[in-house]
């Protein structure tokens, strides 16, 4: 998301040229409200937790205006988006989390991280979950170092990683209209 503002600030530009439709969203994998002081290991909500809102945002980047459209867990939120950057942000809602652009090109996805209404790992887990829509041509891999990492400590589930265990492949579904991507994880950070 970063790449056209860095190129415009390296211009002298005070906004963005966009060269290429993309939609980049993210949110948390659970609702603020999901209780797991049982089961997590520092016994209660991280501070701040109540400062969140259970929202999905959605950063679109584009050459010409489209209509995007977020289904969260069969809830459906459209907008028109102009030309260039913008961001929204719409309740989230239990379920899987899917996305579409219609514009001068059309793109869809579904998410690989549904938003589900308990303690995935017996955990609090207020890390977002990043997506790209379309996703990229290809992916660096999380090397064996990284991913002991980021499971060091976790003891209440196997990790589940949604990144390619082949440098330069991207992690995809294909369904009958829409390609699914995930540049994510499945175990809390």
């Amino acid at each position: 998301m970063a790449k056209p503002f860095i190129a415009a600030y390296k211009a002298g530009k005070t906004m963005p040229t966009i060269t290429t439709d993309q939609l980049i969203y993210w949110y948390r994998p659970t609702p603020k409200g999901v209780n797991c002081d049982s089961t997590d290991n520092a016994g209660s909500k991280p501070a701040g937790a109540d400062l969140v809102k259970d929202n999905v945002y959605v950063v679109s980047l584009l050459t010409a205006a489209g209509r995007v459209t977020v289904n969260s867990g069969g809830t459906v939120y459209a907008f028109d988006a102009p030309a260039g950057a913008s961001a929204i942000a719409v309740p989230f809602h239990v379920g899987a989390q899917s996305f579409a652009l219609d514009g001068a090109v059309k793109h869809s996805a579904v998410s690989l991280k549904d938003i589900v209404g308990e303690c995935v790992c017996g955990i609090y887990n207020y890390n977002a979950y990043v997506g790209i829509v379309p996703p990229p041509k290809s992916i660096p891999a999380l090397d064996s170092d990284g991913l002991g990492f980021m499971t060091r400590g976790q003891s209440q589930c196997e990790p589940k990683p949604s990144l390619p265990a082949t440098p330069g492949e991207a992690a995809s579904h294909t369904g009958a209209t829409s390609t699914v991507f995930a540049v994510a994880t499945d175990t809390p950070a």
